[in-house]
């Protein structure tokens, strides 16, 4: 086993401190150092480090039953943010998020996607003022996440597919030229995993599907985003579930995108918010409609569970819409298809909040700083 010099021992104990206070959102000296076993002088030194460098600050005092109260201390949530930006053919939104993930700042407004230094430096704008918000200087962000409909490669610095916006091939290079920070692409599909991870600490293994205007999938394997050997791990949308069906917009027939997207399930003109409601109230023709889409998508989610034995998580623009009658009808419509029935339902709904994909692309700069602290 490598010994490990003093410097390794006070930077790990400083990490150790810095997470516990973290976690525990508000504690005392002496209680870091009970719980850490590490001196008192020790944690002081820490503590005055952390103050000194602006992550953390005395907030009051806690309760005692006997003798004088102990001082407070939190970590600053805004010491550090992060940026997440999701990118649509007409619309662009921007978060900032703290330490906590908590969304301090958001800017949003209709700008076409295009491949022309004119849209990046509108969207670095849009960042900027989102930052400007929140009060944050750049010195304290830990990078922008660009949230977008396409596969990355591993470095999330170029487009590997990218045939809904048209950008295969496209870098991070024009945006890096405006912004003074990091910047890194992202599958959307993953940012929502990860923002389902993030708020879900125990979902260690699961595959998250989203039903968005497009289909978009991941696959969370030890607590982490699985991408794969090429960055294609979890594109269950292009997966052949009729042969010879319906044409895809990416070239091949009978996908899974193509009968399991919001896009399918919808006819032109119609919104989900419409379906819904006259589903709701027992309209034949939706009814009808409902039953073929909740078929093919058991059909899928049998295929994926083989797979992958483990919970699956619905996400996307339909989720919010499902009820929990929704869920137990497919699970028993997989249960009459698989050949392994179960006892217990593992469909569950996603997290149900603003800005997912913005705020899950910002979420891996938060996770890189807190595990390096």
């Amino acid at each position: 086993m490598e010994k490990l010099s003093m410097n390794d021992i006070r930077k790990k104990n400083y990490s150790d401190v810095y997470r516990l206070i973290y976690q525990e959102q508000r504690i005392s000296k002496s209680r870091i150092a009970s719980a850490l076993e590490m001196s008192l002088p020790t944690v002081t030194q820490h503590l005055s480090s952390m103050e000194a460098e602006g992550l953390i600050e005395k907030q009051g005092q806690l309760a005692s039953g006997i003798g004088r109260k102990a001082t407070a201390y939190r970590i600053r949530p805004a010491a550090r943010a992060a940026v997440g930006v999701e990118v649509l053919p007409q619309r662009a939104s921007a978060v900032v998020i703290d330490l906590y993930g908590t969304v301090i700042a958001k800017k949003e407004r209709p700008l076409a996607f295009s491949q022309e230094g004119a849209y990046f430096k509108s969207l670095a704008g849009l960042i900027r003022e989102a930052l400007s918000d929140a009060g944050i200087p750049d010195g304290a962000i830990l990078g922008a996440g660009i949230g977008m409909q396409g596969l990355v490669t591993e470095n999330g610095r170029e487009m590997l597919y990218g045939k809904i916006l048209d950008c295969t091939g496209l870098t991070v290079e024009p945006l890096e030229e405006q912004l003074p920070f990091p910047i890194r692409f992202v599958h959307d599909a993953e940012c929502a995993a990860e923002l389902e991870r993030w708020r879900h600490p125990e979902l260690t293994d699961a595959v998250y599907l989203s039903l968005g205007e497009h289909l978009g999938g991941a696959m969370i394997s030890d607590g982490k985003i699985q991408r794969g050997r090429t960055g294609r791990t979890g594109t269950f949308e292009h997966m052949t579930l009729v042969e010879g069906g319906r044409l895809c917009y990416c070239g091949k027939y009978g996908c899974v995108e193509c009968y399991c997207s919001a896009d399918a399930l919808l006819q032109s003109g119609e919104t989900l918010t419409e379906f819904f409601s006259l589903l709701r109230k027992g309209d034949e023709q939706k009814l009808e409609r409902w039953a073929e889409y909740l078929s093919w998508l058991a059909m899928a989610l049998n295929n994926i569970h083989m797979v992958m034995d483990s919970v699956i998580v619905l996400g996307g623009h339909v989720a919010p819409y499902l009820m929990q009658d929704d869920l137990d009808r497919l699970f028993g419509v997989i249960q009459e298809r698989t050949a392994f029935p179960e006892s217990r339902n593992f469909l569950r709904l996603g997290v149900q909040e603003d800005d997912i994909i913005a705020t899950g692309a910002a979420i891996p700069f938060v996770c890189s700083f807190l595990g390096a602290v």
